[in-house]
């Protein structure tokens, strides 16, 4: 069952067994619970669907990597591919059942150890620790991941929030985003059709496997605040500074991200026609563990030796007008 955390004006609805993602995010607005994230599906909680919830997290990697195959140190790793495209993607953490290690009303800790489960998909084992906290003002997500084995492993880890793009119908496209970037990393080859600059599609050497970064193109630029509006956009952006704001002008609310310096990435989702977005904090490019193996700089992927951590905080800052 979902376990509950709030302070007097926010709440946050965590499923560990799914993921330990969240279902719900809301704040008290008068006599009423406002979501500041996507609603889930009460389906999605009982079919334990981490991809309808709120928000969940990526772990060991985020987004996709290319036939479910990776290179590290010289060897060659497969994964199980779970997309028609064959990528595996947002790592395995979101699709098992988590822990919770400690819990008091305004936060809750959860854990995952990879040893137990003999199928993880991963070739690296690995302990993950995960909370969420309350304060009048904010959610606060920290999670940590260590290298529980014998040998170096690569990591990476990422959120993945669903955003409301309104919360009536005469403003139902109200959303605007305001985020710099200092570049754009181009679809990978399977992905559905994304537009490309010409720096993009110029280099061969790196195209497959969605590298290296170029200029952001006029619609991806959000450099000022922008109506997320009908843009098309799939696509992981490097050298983030870990700042954004999500406004809802008649609303007058704003979501604050305060993001540590780990999160110098983060991938932008606006798909046409459907009543949310995504803004996703992550620490590595998408398919980085490739492009670090080809020895592209700058993918934040990490390598962990045995013992060693990797440690993030996701603040998401409430503010009202």
């Amino acid at each position: 069952m979902p376990n509950t955390i709030h302070t007097g004006r926010l709440s946050a609805t965590i499923a560990p067994e799914t993921g330990a993602s969240l279902v719900a995010f809301e704040m008290l607005r008068g006599d009423r619970w406002l979501p500041l994230m996507r609603p889930t599906p009460p389906d999605a909680v009982t079919r334990r669907e981490s991809g309808q919830m709120a928000s969940f997290v990526m772990l060991p990697w985020s987004n996709r990597i290319t036939n479910a195959r990776f290179m590290f140190e010289g060897r060659d790793y497969s994964l199980r591919a779970n997309t028609p495209q064959g990528f595996a993607i947002h790592g395995d953490g979101r699709q098992r059942p988590w822990r919770v290690i400690a819990q008091r009303d305004d936060a809750i800790t959860c854990a995952l150890d990879s040893r137990d489960f003999p199928d993880y998909n991963f070739p690296f084992p690995l302990l993950a620790e995960l909370q969420y906290s309350l304060s009048d003002a904010a959610l606060n997500t920290t999670l940590t991941l260590t290298n529980v084995g014998d040998c170096a492993m690569p990591a990476g880890f990422g959120f993945h929030p669903y955003f409301n793009r309104g919360f009536g119908a005469s403003d139902a496209d109200e959303a605007q985003l305001q985020i710099k970037v200092g570049g754009v990393y181009p679809p990978l080859p399977g992905m559905a059709s994304q537009p490309v600059s010409a720096a993009e599609a110029s280099d061969d050497r790196l195209a497959a496997l969605g590298g290296p970064m170029a200029p952001l193109l006029p619609e991806q630029d959000f450099s000022a605040l922008q109506t997320v509006g009908a843009r098309d956009i799939d696509h992981c952006f490097g050298g983030w500074d870990g700042r954004a704001i999500i406004a809802y002008p008649s609303a007058g609310l704003r979501l604050r991200f305060e993001c540590d310096p780990i999160f110098g990435h983060v991938v932008i989702y606006t798909p046409p026609g459907k009543p949310f977005f995504a803004v996703e904090p992550v620490t590595i490019a998408n398919n980085g563990f490739n492009l670090y193996a080809a020895g592209l700089p700058g993918t934040g992927a990490q390598v962990l030796p045995p013992g060693a951590a990797l440690r993030g905080r996701f603040c998401l800052r409430v503010e009202q007008s």
